[in-house]
């Protein structure tokens, strides 16, 4: 089945509940134990209750290492959050290709990254800043809260949540990062279309305590 949104653009109707803010707002990670001493905040910032999920989930799966490992990302245990995931993989110093782009992120930006770079833009005034956030999270444990503007289709502006984390290497060798993306605030399905491939607006950058206190670089880094 297939529907049309505000803009005229088709949408099958299997995307439509993963873009239902009811639903988002749910969307719960499938752990064992609680929640309990998972941050509510970072610095200022409240967590959306999905970024949150998946810091739960993070949190359950690493158990007493420093970071989850590869084989761990079951997707049974995140389903309800899968929609709205990317699972990245650093194939090199500067190259991080992106494995895993949620049903809902390929729905909203009309673009599914997968097996592509996570640097859309060869050059941009933050980009060296970026990928540093994100080698950050590895060099020394801790999570990244990115707050980035983008326009609607009907051109008005809206801030989107990136949380990322690290996730040990798996026999290739290579690291990977996992992460949600989501609206700060609830918008209209109908206008739940972005422009993402122009420069990315940074509004903030944080990093998560994962109990392995931040580094000295984490506040040049933040914004």
């Amino acid at each position: 089945m297939e529907t049309f949104d505000h803009f005229g653009d088709r949408r099958h109707g299997w995307e439509l509940p993963a873009l239902s803010w009811n639903t988002v707002m749910k969307a719960r990670a499938r752990v064992e134990g609680t929640d309990e001493g998972v941050p509510t905040h970072v610095g200022d910032i409240k967590l959306h209750s999905l970024s949150r999920q998946i810091l739960v989930w993070w949190m359950e799966a690493r158990r007493d290492r420093l970071m989850p490992e590869a084989e761990d990302v079951h997707p049974r245990k995140l389903v309800e959050l899968l929609p709205y995931i990317r699972l990245l993989q650093w194939n090199d110093e500067d190259d991080l290709i992106v494995r895993i782009f949620g049903s809902a992120l390929v729905a909203v930006s009309g673009l599914d990254m997968t097996g592509g770079s996570v640097f859309l833009m060869d050059d941009y005034p933050e980009r060296d800043n970026d990928k540093a956030r994100l080698k950050l999270i590895h060099d020394h444990p801790c999570g990244l809260l990115v707050h980035r503007e983008y326009i609607a289709a009907d051109g008005t502006p809206c801030i989107c949540e990136f949380v990322s984390l690290p996730i040990g290497a798996a026999c290739d060798g290579l690291g990977r990062i996992i992460g949600t993306i989501i609206p700060c605030a609830q918008i209209a399905e109908s206008k739940l279309k972005f422009t993402v491939t122009g420069e990315p607006v940074l509004r903030r950058a944080a990093f998560i305590d994962i109990g392995f206190g931040l580094p000295e670089e984490a506040q040049r880094l933040s914004v």
